[in-house]
């Protein structure tokens, strides 16, 4: 049983380390939706200037 505790862990850990050395990353703006909500009208949508509607940046 802590064998498989022990798995779990290291297999989260890996994950978050990948995850967190992707070079393409989700826009933290408009997580990964492209568009950012309008502050004027409600119910509508603009491009995420951050990501350029892609809903993804690099990171350089």
């Amino acid at each position: 049983m802590t064998l498989l505790i022990a798995l779990l862990i290291a297999g989260l850990l890996v994950a978050l380390i990948s995850h967190k050395r992707n070079p393409i990353k989700v826009c933290p703006k408009c997580g990964g939706a492209g568009v950012l909500p309008s502050g004027v009208w409600s119910k509508r949508f603009r491009p995420c200037p951050r990501c350029g509607r892609k809903g993804e940046i690099s990171a350089r």
